[in-house]
């Protein structure tokens, strides 16, 4: 942690300078944060505009009225990376498959735009989810290719190096630090964003782990994974717990036989319903009453109506939905009859929303997009489909990959980029010393 401060104290500092002239003026903001980021792109720093975009996305996620700046920035942040993407094309690599893979779910979504209540604010969030998958794979290679593996460390140190300033503001802010009812959250709107958060860290540290046997010490493996581990328990997040569990679980089955683990995986959908029924009697059982707030398991945490409601309004759009922000529209509106009966907020279901927003058609094509990547994956990482059961369960539970510009699926897109780019596998092997060389096209064919 010392060494990653120290090496990136100049980047730190300036992260440091945008909060402060953001959370002063918004306007002050754009023209900081914009003339930083053109500095950047002249000197070719393309791993710090990414990192920066991370931050602005984290910054984003909490609810404190003095990161509303980032909240409105990210915005233009996502396209002026598309920008740098575009003029710079030639500097980087000319594949990208990852948005390949989910075209035919974007065209689905753009359909379902056709009925939409909330068009405009519809075609943005579609077009952010574009420009998401084109532009954070080739920035995240790009980096590698310049600076080598050592960015991938320093991008988690940074996430670990957030999660260690949040809960030491707690001295100077406790409000800042842990909400509901003393619940750690760090910099992050609220304790599930953490846990969703240290998931995904989690997910990208391993990964990390197995393609650069050299890059971490033992210590810093240690750091990154109590942290993580500690930041889990401490914002009492059940799903970030059991979703971690499960991977253990699925990796031993899978290191083991392919078949075996994807056998557990079917016998775990299959048991679900009945743990469902059971859940308060069995985390009574096992004396852990306390951190999964029983007293919300037995009323669902609202998530149960919440659901409900969405599955009624999805029997109106059943094929097609209605267009990306068409949930945000649906739980608005129906905000003060969803409140008395005990919910307040969103779906809380990736899929449902997904469903509610591009139809059944859209749901099944996002779906084949996700589960063919990881299938490629597999080929090259056995820890792949654990890392996606992993994932499939949190969006059981939580909304974020049903969006682009939260600093949730940014992680998830460059875990699948190492995972399945061949200019990547073909770094990792040696066979390319650049991922961006003259004779590349001859070499991938």
């Amino acid at each position: 942690m010392v060494e990653f401060i120290s090496r990136n104290k100049v980047v730190l500092l300036l992260f440091g300078l945008w909060y402060i002239v953001g959370s002063f003026s918004v306007p002050a903001f754009f023209a900081v944060g914009g003339l930083s980021i053109l500095l950047l792109w002249r000197k070719g720093m393309y791993f710090e505009i990414l990192l920066g975009f991370f931050y602005i996305l984290i910054l984003s996620d909490n609810l404190g009225s003095a990161t509303d700046f980032a909240k409105v920035f990210k915005n233009a942040y996502i396209v002026i990376l598309a920008v740098i993407a575009i003029l710079d094309r030639r500097k980087f690599p000319p594949v990208n498959p990852l948005l390949m893979y989910f075209l035919p779910f974007i065209g689905v979504a753009l359909i379902s735009l056709a009925f939409s209540p909330y068009i405009f604010t519809g075609f943005q969030k579609t077009l952010s989810y574009v420009l998401l998958l084109y532009t954070v794979p080739q920035l995240f290679l790009k980096s590698i290719s310049d600076r080598g593996p050592a960015i991938v460390k320093d991008f988690i140190f940074f996430g670990i190096f957030l999660i260690v300033f949040g809960y030491l503001v707690q001295f100077v802010d406790y409000n800042f630090a842990f909400s509901h009812h003393g619940r750690f959250r760090a910099v992050f709107g609220n304790p599930n964003g953490l846990g969703i958060f240290t998931i995904l860290i989690f997910g990208l540290a391993y990964v990390s782990r197995e393609y650069f046997k050299e890059l971490f010490s033992k210590a810093d493996l240690r750091w990154i994974f109590i942290t993580i581990l500690l930041a889990m328990v401490l914002s009492g997040s059940r799903t970030a717990v059991i979703a971690v569990a499960m991977f253990f679980i699925m990796t031993r089955f899978y290191r083991l036989s392919p078949f075996l683990g994807f056998i557990f995986f079917l016998s775990v959908l299959f048991a679900t319903e009945l743990v469902t029924q059971n859940l308060v009697a069995i985390v009574e059982a096992i004396g852990l009453s306390d951190f999964f707030r029983i007293e919300t398991l037995a009323g669902g945490s609202g998530r149960y109506i919440a659901w409900n409601f969405a599955w009624d309004a999805i029997q109106d759009n059943f094929w097609l939905g209605r267009g990306f922000a068409f949930d945000e529209w649906l739980m608005n509106k129906n905000q003060e009859f969803l409140s008395d009966l005990g919910h307040q907020g969103g779906v809380h279901n990736t899929y449902l929303i997904i469903w509610l927003n591009a139809g059944v058609i859209g749901l099944t094509l996002f779906l084949r997009a996700l589960i063919l990547l990881f299938i490629k994956a597999s080929k090259n990482l056995s820890v792949a489909f654990p890392i996606l059961w992993m994932v499939m369960f949190s969006i059981m539970l939580e909304p974020w990959l049903a969006a682009s510009l939260n600093p949730y699926t940014i992680m998830l897109v460059m875990i699948i980029t190492m995972m399945t780019d061949p200019l990547f596998q073909l770094y990792i092997r040696g066979e390319l010393t650049s991922l961006q060389t003259p004779d590349e096209q001859a070499i991938l064919a």
